[in-house]
């Protein structure tokens, strides 16, 4: 009995035991659990993080930059051309109505003409002369006047606000002055685009260079040039045959809408004369100047040129010949060249006036005086150019004059006399010497510029152009 009442106590007493034993692996087993979530959302945290930090380098050093390849590829853009009041304006539907200054006019007559109200004429006025002194405006000056009204109604209901104006003073640059609220206005001086483009005039000789060239496309002022570029080599009065051939390359200046601006200049330039041919390259110096030069490298230019008046007809040669006048034979001094009065003169060559005012029989008279002892003068006048008096410095093809009657004359005509040292020359026989000659190195780069010209030459000859071109000869790119 004792042995078993010794062995209940001893298993009452272990039970207390067992059970503190069993509540405290619970609670360690939980303390546990609760580390181990801890230390895996550390390394889900600190995975996430180290990830994003590699992925972020990878990124940087590996991606494009593409900031700095949009910079390169891409420049700043430029300030806007219109003002931030002009772009604000409320959309608007304009026309516009194109009107000339006349001689004497003024663009407030202009306005006045073209029905604008005087309080916004003057109003556009007043911005205008901001950015423009409207004495620098010729007659002839085009000028486009511009109406509005509500975007998205008709026209024909609405005669339109005036909305302001524009024009081209220089081919370079446009005026724009716009509405940008009621009665008030803004001006801008825009500068204009322009590209150069080159064209071929080749064509046969049926009446006269002049019309050789104007049906190869040239302007009439470029064909003047192109005249005088041979009149000191060809007399257009006797020399001139039916078949002759010329071969032009000039340029024009487009603006941005591909409408002609300006015309530009004559590059090369070639004619066929009698079988034997006179080419000539226009070749531009460093400062700005230039040059037509043979294949040679002499300046076409001369010391004086033969023929001081386009589109004349010599109507009296150098030598002894009865005066129509005077009735009686003696020396005529110089050439006579009839044309129709008003036509310009122009100075032979580079000089100084030595004489300007009417001269006895000679009527109102130009005498200037060059270099190597020779002179040149002028008679029968119409008029003189303005601001020229003794002792005025001319250059070669500036006006000095017009054709008149003045003095004992028959008919409007000019008389053109050359002498040197005093002594009345012949100037049909002139043979003076050439402006200038190229030096070893400037042949090399005529010799590059020949090469260059030939080229477009050849490229306009087989296209299309928008010109009329005949078949090219072998030897046209040959001087």
């Amino acid at each position: 009995m004792e042995s078993k009442q010794e062995t209940n106590s001893e298993t009452a007493a272990d039970t207390p035991r067992r059970s503190a034993n069993f509540y405290g692996s619970v609670e360690e087993r939980l303390i546990a659990q609760q580390r181990r979530k801890r230390a895996r959302l550390r390394f889900t945290i600190t995975a996430l993080l180290v990830g994003g930090l590699i992925s972020w380098m990878a990124s940087d050093m590996l991606a494009p930059d593409i900031a700095s390849a949009n910079l390169s590829a891409k420049p700043a853009p430029s300030n806007p051309v219109l003002s931030a009041e002009l772009i604000a304006l409320a959309p608007m539907q304009r026309d516009y109505e194109s009107d000339a200054l006349g001689n004497g006019d003024t663009l407030a007559a202009l306005l006045t003409r073209a029905r604008v109200n005087p309080v916004e004429a003057d109003a556009a006025l007043d911005q205008l002369r901001t950015v423009y002194d409207v004495r620098g405006l010729k007659p002839g000056q085009s000028v486009r006047i511009h109406r509005e009204w509500p975007a998205g109604q008709d026209k024909s209901t609405h005669e339109g606000r005036f909305a302001g104006f524009d024009f081209i003073p220089v081919p370079e640059q446009k005026v724009i002055v716009r509405r940008t609220d009621h009665q008030s206005f803004t001006a801008i001086k825009r500068d204009r685009l322009l590209t150069d483009r080159h064209f071929l005039a080749d064509s046969l000789i049926n009446s006269s260079v002049y019309e050789a060239a104007r049906s190869g496309g040239m302007s009439p002022n470029l064909v003047v040039e192109l005249i005088r570029l041979f009149s000191f080599t060809i007399d257009f009065q006797r020399d001139i045959r039916e078949g002759d051939q010329l071969e032009v390359l000039y340029t024009r200046k487009f603006d941005e809408n591909n409408q002609v601006a300006q015309e530009g200049d004559i590059i090369f330039a070639a004619l066929t004369n009698r079988g034997k041919r006179y080419a000539y390259w226009r070749m531009p110096h460093d400062d700005g100047s230039h040059n037509y030069f043979d294949a040679k490298g002499q300046s076409v230019q001369r010391l004086l040129m033969k023929t001081p008046v386009d589109g004349a007809r010599l109507s009296s040669r150098f030598g002894m010949r009865r005066h129509p006048i005077l009735g009686y034979t003696r020396l005529h001094r110089g050439l006579d060249f009839a044309a129709p009065k008003g036509t310009p003169i122009y100075a032979a060559g580079d000089g100084v006036i030595q004489r300007l005012g009417t001269y006895g029989n000679n009527g109102k008279y130009i005498r200037i005086q060059h270099r190597n002892g020779y002179e040149t003068a002028y008679a029968h006048m119409n008029s003189f150019a303005r601001r020229l008096k003794k002792g005025s410095r001319v250059s070669q093809g500036q006006i000095i004059g017009t054709v008149g009657r003045t003095g004992l004359a028959t008919g409007p005509h000019l008389h053109y006399e050359v002498l040197h040292y005093n002594k009345p020359v012949n100037p049909r026989e002139l043979n003076v010497p050439p402006q200038r000659n190229l030096d070893a190195q400037a042949l090399t780069q005529l010799s590059q510029l020949k090469a260059d010209i030939a080229e477009k030459v050849s490229g306009l000859a087989v296209s299309n152009n928008s010109l009329r071109s005949l078949p090219r000869r072998s030897s046209a790119l040959n001087p």
